[in-house]
């Protein structure tokens, strides 16, 4: 019965914080310069206030700010609600100089916040990490990662370039999974959802960025992107500039919790990149609970076979009647000392069980005879029938329960069977669907990889007919220039034939 009571409330409580949404925005400012003129600065911070207002968010997460200083000033000048920073970063490269930091504002309770940097793997270490913060919304926490992945800037060699700025981000990914996993252990309670949102200048619309592992990484350990199946004309986040097509390069990421529309973006020239603003629920556990289904039906089995066994055992005593009561012992005290109970003539021996449960119901009890024979021979009788009222008992039983535990046994396999080849279909067709997703992911390297290898073949024959060229002129020049020592040679000996015939005629 309390179940029944509390199932409608927790409906309830899943109702109250479903209305209840969890607005976020994220959006990348570009301004981790200091700008030449105060007042530039404040009407550009000012401008930031502004569009911040017009999206109203509970939760405002900043990428490439310069300093804390910037974010608290930016936070006076909103004028929707009261904004604390709950966090900002202070990261520095290996020669100590500052880089672009991140920073989370909230209006929620905050109940912690801390940043980290990205520590090295091997030999390459991402530059700058993230920030977070748990906040208090509704009657549960949301642990929320403000990340800035390596953007794509590349100095002299582009390809190498890419490829090192693309493993930078994978190794940021993969950390960050870490730390979302260990939240557990970090906080006293785990959050009822985890959101990871920023800038992760990726973007797998374009083609060099068709092997990046980033943004998989994410949505293989249980994180949705609010720009889950929304087109690319409406999720532009980056727009381009003439070298770079349009892209969405900043995004949210939740686990446990749901999106409850299209993510509104405003378009904004104080920026390289536009806002981006979700609204977000959190699942209710009650809904969660359901996930774990196999405890319930051990459970449910065991109360079933205890229910069983305290029948047997119930049927068991029934069975066996207490044949001396205290009216029949009272009846054999008065006799004297025969104290063995018999029939009378008149009444006789019951033929069945049912007559013996008539006579026994009545009170009709049993006369004292003196033939010890013939006591015996009742004593017997009765005990034989006990036993056969024990046989009914136990073949009742076997007829009316162990059809109705095999039916519960049976249907209980069935239901395991059942579900076991549910999650079998479920795991073959994610692996089906992850099977055709990578086949369309060589399909691009293949086309990418022929390209390439075009271009470097193309490359190759320009350089062969470059390197026959000069080839060409080098031997032309070698002929031109042994013909100039010859001829000089021949001139210095023309030279000293006629020195020599000058002497001899003087």
């Amino acid at each position: 019965m309390w179940r029944l009571i509390a199932l409608p409330l927790a409906f309830l409580g899943a109702a109250r914080v479903c209305a209840e949404p969890l607005r976020i925005t994220t959006w990348n400012l570009n301004s981790s310069v200091v700008p030449a003129a105060i007042s530039e600065e404040e009407n550009r911070l000012a401008g930031i206030a502004s569009v911040l207002d017009s999206m109203n968010a509970d939760i405002i997460l900043l990428q490439e700010t310069r300093d804390r200083q910037t974010c608290e000033r930016l936070a006076a000048m909103l004028r929707t609600a009261r904004y604390r920073v709950a966090v900002c970063s202070a990261f520095t490269d290996d020669s100590g100089h500052r880089l672009p930091q991140a920073a989370i504002l909230s209006r929620k309770p905050i109940k912690a916040a801390w940043t980290e940097p990205w520590k090295a793997d091997g030999a390459v270490t991402p530059p700058g990490g993230f920030a977070f913060a748990l906040v208090r919304h509704g009657s549960g926490e949301v642990g929320i990662f403000n990340v800035q992945f390596k953007n794509n800037a590349t100095s002299g060699d582009v390809e190498q370039d890419s490829q090192l700025n693309i493993l930078k981000r994978e190794i940021s990914a993969a950390q960050l999974l870490q730390q979302a996993d260990s939240l557990g252990t970090r906080l006293t309670d785990r959050p009822s959802a985890i959101v990871l949102a920023g800038s992760f200048n990726t973007n797998p619309d374009d083609g060099q960025f068709v092997s990046e592992m980033t943004l998989p990484l994410l949505e293989n350990a249980g994180f949705k992107s609010v720009f889950h199946g929304v087109p690319l004309e409406d999720r532009i986040t980056s727009p381009g500039n003439g070298r770079d097509p349009d892209a969405t390069l900043d995004y949210v990421f939740a686990r446990n919790a749901g999106f409850l529309a299209d993510p509104s973006i405003v378009a904004s020239e104080l920026s390289e990149s536009f806002p981006v603003g979700c609204e977000m629920v959190l699942r209710p556990a009650v809904f969660a609970a359901k996930a774990a289904p196999p405890l319930a039906n051990w459970q449910s089995v065991t109360v079933t076979l205890v229910v069983v066994v305290v029948m047997l055992c119930w049927w068991w005593a029934l069975g066996r009647k207490q044949y001396y009561s205290p009216a029949l012992a009272m009846t054999a005290g008065e006799a004297g000392s025969a104290k063995l109970l018999t029939y009378s003539d008149g009444i006789g021996f019951p033929p069945s069980l049912d007559a013996m449960d008539e006579i026994e119901s009545d009170d009709m009890f049993l006369p004292i005879q003196s033939s010890s024979s013939s006591q015996i021979q009742l004593l017997e009788q009765r005990a034989a029938l006990a036993e056969q009222r024990a046989r009914r008992a136990t073949d009742l039983v076997r007829k009316g329960m162990v059809p109705h535990l095999a039916h519960l046994m049976k249907d209980w396999l069935f239901r395991g069977v059942a579900a076991q080849r549910e999650h079998l279909l479920l795991t073959q067709q994610a692996g089906a669907d992850r099977m055709a997703e990578l086949e369309q992911r060589l399909v691009k390297i293949n086309s990418q990889m022929q390209n390439r290898l075009g271009a470097y073949e193309r490359r190759i024959a320009e350089l062969e007919q470059q390197v026959i060229a000069k080839d060409r002129i080098n031997r032309e020049l070698i002929a031109a220039k042994e013909n100039a020592i010859r001829q000089a040679l021949a001139a210095s000996r023309i030279r000293e034939r006629e020195t020599q015939n000058i002497r001899a005629v003087g």
